[in-house]
């Protein structure tokens, strides 16, 4: 029950990093609202990770997965926080929950790992779903989900890099370096972009969603680490919930019904993934 009441936290931690973060989109540019939040966040993880690790392991840390995941990363970010800017939260968090599917999809492909016929079937059932939220050829249809479907591949290509790491790197010290290298992401973007100065509210706005990052990573980490993972794994769709809820009260968002249809479709999929899964290694260890 504690690690399932992490994660649900978790989830809704990040929920409101992204909608705090949305908040200020229509005043500072994508770049910058990166730049300003992550350095933010690097800032309020240094002294933890110095005191607990010191430099020496942050400096041996580097490897050739972390440094892609670390790449992907920041291109994802920048996918997702432009559509994000320009897209219903609900629409697309709901979007976003193709990830575990993809993964699926990734472990058979990239790992070797065994996925029957009924988790394949999922992963098309989700896919039908997320044709019904971005709805192609309609009038209710933008290019940015586009943005969206990649930065789901991208992140998929994190998280297989992410299972490369060395055992021994510590956690803190990954989202460390996670949230230093998106810090450049942001500044990748200035040739395009024109930067302002920001106001205070802004700087309390992204401060808030920085503190916010780190406190959901956390609480992830320690969902996963307290309990079991097939138990925990399928209350990460609570986000799509928190999404509906934060859009409503903070944006005045309203996910149409067919945004909440095919939501649902993608959460029992996702759901059922993890059931079978979890059925599939159960058989295998008797």
């Amino acid at each position: 029950m504690r690690s399932i009441l992490l994660m649900v936290f978790a989830m809704g931690v990040f929920v409101l990093n992204d909608t705090l973060t949305k908040s200020v989109s229509s005043d500072l540019p994508t770049g910058q609202i990166i730049f300003i939040r992550n350095l933010i966040a690097t800032v309020l993880l240094t002294p933890f990770v110095l005191h607990r690790h010191g430099v020496s392991t942050i400096l041996q840390s580097y490897s050739r997965p972390l440094l892609i995941r670390n790449v992907s990363e920041m291109i994802a970010v920048i996918l997702f926080l432009s559509a994000l800017f320009r897209l219903p939260i609900a629409n697309v968090t709901a979007v976003f929950q193709l990830v575990p599917l993809a993964m699926t999809a990734a472990a058979a492909l990239f790992l070797k790992e065994t996925v029957g016929w009924r988790r394949w079937s999922a992963a098309v059932v989700g896919l039908f779903g997320v044709l019904l939220i971005i709805r192609p050829g309609t009038a209710d249809f933008s290019w940015w989900y586009v943005a969206v479907l990649i930065s789901v591949v991208v992140v998929t290509a994190r998280d297989i890099a992410t299972r490369f790491i060395a055992p021994a790197t510590p956690t803190l010290v990954v989202v460390f370096l996670t949230a230093a290298v998106v810090t450049i992401a942001g500044v990748l973007l200035l040739p395009i972009e024109t930067w302002l100065m920001p106001e205070l509210w802004h700087v309390a706005m992204l401060g808030a969603a920085a503190l916010l990052v780190c406190t959901g990573y956390y609480a992830l980490i320690e969902a996963w680490r307290t309990g079991e993972v097939s138990a925990t794994a399928p209350f990460r769709y609570s986000v799509v919930l928190w999404a509906i809820v934060f859009g409503f009260l903070f944006l005045g968002e309203v996910p149409s019904a067919m945004t909440l249809v095919g939501a649902g479709i993608v959460m029992a999929a996702g759901i059922y993934t993890f059931v079978r899964e979890r059925q599939t290694k159960a058989r295998a260890t008797r």
